[in-house]
């Protein structure tokens, strides 16, 4: 079901210190994300399910990373966050089609308030697939920045 909201997440702070400032890369927004002047990268919500085995939230848009003259990439496209009573486990969309899973969080339940449902604090934690994606830089289980999950309700 196509609802209205959002995911937001600042990735990692050092990280796009060091691509922007270190390395004289470039830091873009694609496709409907945005940037927020406080570091954090809001990626519209394009659906949002729920079923036996948890939520699933999918989000358009994307950030892309570039430095050392294209020797460092970081694609982060449409974001999909899947959220169970085990936990959470974030993915993007992988270079040939597939998803790629980058980070998991622990289980965090959400609040509910009127008119929507909300994740605040949710850590997501380096997988080893996400150690490739990010250039291998941070080894698995590092943490990045905590990120929000927003679901308006109709």
């Amino acid at each position: 079901m196509v609802r209205r909201g959002s995911l937001r997440w600042a990735v990692k702070t050092s990280f796009v210190h060091y691509v922007r400032m270190v390395a004289a890369g470039s830091v873009e927004v694609l496709d409907g994300a945005q940037a927020s002047p406080d570091g954090v990268f809001e990626f519209p919500l394009s659906e949002a399910s729920e079923g036996a085995s948890g939520r699933v939230l999918r989000c358009a848009g994307a950030v892309r990373f570039s430095a050392h003259h294209g020797f460092l990439e970081v694609d982060l496209r449409d974001l999909e966050l899947s959220l169970s009573a085990n936990g959470g486990e974030l993915s993007i969309a992988g270079p040939e089609g597939g998803r790629t899973a980058i980070a998991t969080t622990d289980p965090l339940a959400p609040a509910a308030e009127p008119g929507l449902i909300r994740w605040t604090g949710l850590v997501p934690r380096l997988t080893e697939a996400g150690v490739e994606v990010f250039g291998n830089v941070y080894p698995a289980g590092t943490e990045m920045a905590p990120l929000e999950a927003l679901v308006l309700l109709d």
